[in-house]
């Protein structure tokens, strides 16, 4: 049997053209909750099966919600943005920088960063990519414990931000970090 290989990085203007084109999608079927219901299955489907950029817009709807139909639930919209990131989606990766950018910042200043940069082949343009996709590939095995094809069999309930959930992170991230250095040296 052949090992599946992904691309390790779904490119910025791709991940948001993908990102905009399904937002738009789903936007419009918002005022037939059925309609829009069937579209976001589908987008569950396509995350299930590691379509970075579904994963992505599945996180943006779980941020907010949507009324009356997709109840808001902050840990599942971090999850899937985590999950994304994980599986290289440069706009999931920046958009979680308000998350994991400490833990970017303390990689980068490591006493080990020269060695991490050679041998991930880091450079100035893709050193928040690189580093910020091995954050999220520690939190989600390691801490999270999320895989697709688990997330999109969990029931949407309403579960809006709570400082907890930012301490939880947070507390992850601390953790996570020496993993990370680790894994990439």
């Amino acid at each position: 049997m052949q090992r599946i290989r992904r691309r390790p990085f779904v490119p910025y203007h791709e991940a948001l053209e993908g990102f905009t084109q399904a937002r738009k999608e789903l936007n419009d079927s918002r005022n037939d909750s059925e309609k829009f219901l069937e579209k976001f299955e589908e987008y569950k489907e396509r995350a299930k099966y590691e379509d970075a950029i579904a994963m992505d817009v599945l996180a943006y709807y779980y941020k907010s919600g949507v009324a009356g139909v997709l109840p808001e639930n902050y840990m599942r919209y971090i999850t899937w943005e985590l999950v994304a990131g994980a599986r290289g989606n440069e706009l999931a990766i920046e958009k979680l920088q308000f998350l994991i950018g400490f833990a970017c910042d303390i990689v980068i200043e490591c006493e080990d960063y020269e060695d991490i940069k050679y041998k991930n082949d880091i450079d100035d343009r893709n050193a928040l990519y690189v580093v910020g996709k091995n954050i999220c590939k520690i939190m989600v095995r390691d801490f999270l414990k999320a895989f697709p094809v688990d997330l999109v069999l969990l029931e949407d309930d309403h579960a809006p931000f709570e400082q907890k959930y930012f301490v939880t992170l947070r507390r992850y991230l601390e953790e996570a970090t020496p993993k990370v250095i680790e894994f990439m040296k």
